[in-house]
């Protein structure tokens, strides 16, 4: 069965264990063959699996529960949880004083356009006891929104931090004075990145759901252990790149949102606050335009 995947983003350290999981023959031992497609915008993989862009991908789970709640239906599934602790943030260049979400009414902020830290923001401020729309935000590419950064021409960037982070290195800017506020660490810890696939695509092959999660599970632990694993697949499909930086990003994922604690078992709490607040970005973001209930909806789209 071949399977085109929609990656989160260009071929990086952030997505190398989903390449590594080709490489190392992970697909083929399931019968399975995968083609990537590079994406901009893990909030954006939702939209290729429904246009018929791919079959599964690097996708947001908040994302993924909008499209259910604007549609009434559940089009897609998440299968494995990839980030423990949300890398959703507003990355800054430091003048010394730490950003807090107060300094944030009345100022400018940018970032890609289907930026995820940008979708949550608004209930973020709200849950801080701040207006939600306080602030002007400017929908730029990516390259203008690290210029943007680096001049400190606006107050922040919404982003998940190793994006923003390596690709601002990649472009030869320091980002020795560059820092962070977690959406996690200010009362939103959400479900982020995950395996995400088309319901329509695991219907096709009995059992296909549990082959891809255990693909999964396996490339991203076997990358714990070894990170050169990663860098390796990334450098085959894009030889320019900088393998340190590209080792660079994938331990600073590895270390700070997939394994923070160590290896684990990579599953939703359906029940836990972190799915609780995932649901409730979906359902602030989607507002009156929902032609259903959030109730149940974890449970029909979320699957260990």
């Amino acid at each position: 069965m071949e399977l085109r995947f929609k990656l989160n983003y260009l071929f990086q350290g952030q997505n190398s264990p989903f390449l590594h999981a080709v490489d190392a023959g992970y697909f083929g031992d399931h019968g399975l063959s995968c083609t990537f497609v590079e994406g901009f915008s893990s909030s954006l993989v939702t939209r290729a699996l429904v246009g018929g862009e791919a079959d599964i991908g690097f996708g947001d789970v908040s994302s993924v529960f909008e499209r259910a709640l604007r549609t009434g239906e559940t089009e897609i599934s998440c299968l494995v949880p990839i980030y423990e602790h949300t890398p959703c943030s507003l990355g800054y260049i430091s003048d010394g004083k730490r950003l807090t979400l107060a300094d944030v009414p009345g100022c400018t902020l940018c970032g890609p356009n289907g930026d995820t830290s940008a979708r949550l923001l608004p209930l973020l401020l709200k849950r801080n006891g701040l207006a939600p729309d306080s602030y002007t935000y400017l929908g730029v590419q990516p390259e203008e929104r690290d210029r943007l950064v680096a001049s400190r021409s606006v107050l922040a960037a919404t982003c998940f931090d190793a994006t923003l982070k390596f690709a601002m290195q990649m472009r030869g800017y320091d980002t020795s004075a560059l820092e962070f506020l977690y959406f996690a660490d200010n009362g939103l810890d959400t479900y982020s990145g995950a395996l995400v696939a088309l319901n329509s695509v695991l219907e096709k092959e009995p059992g296909l759901a549990g082959k891809l999660q255990a693909i999964t599970r396996q490339s991203w632990h076997d990358c714990l252990a070894n990170p050169q694993l990663g860098v390796d697949a990334v450098i085959r499909r894009s030889p320019d790149m900088d393998p340190d930086i590209v080792r660079n990003q994938l331990t600073w994922i590895l270390e700070r949102q997939v394994f923070p604690n160590g290896a684990r078992s990579m599953e939703f709490d359906l029940g836990g606050t972190k799915m609780a607040d995932t649901l409730e970005c979906a359902t602030f973001s989607v507002g009156a335009e929902a032609k259903r209930s959030a109730d149940g909806l974890a449970t029909e789209i979320c699957r260990n």
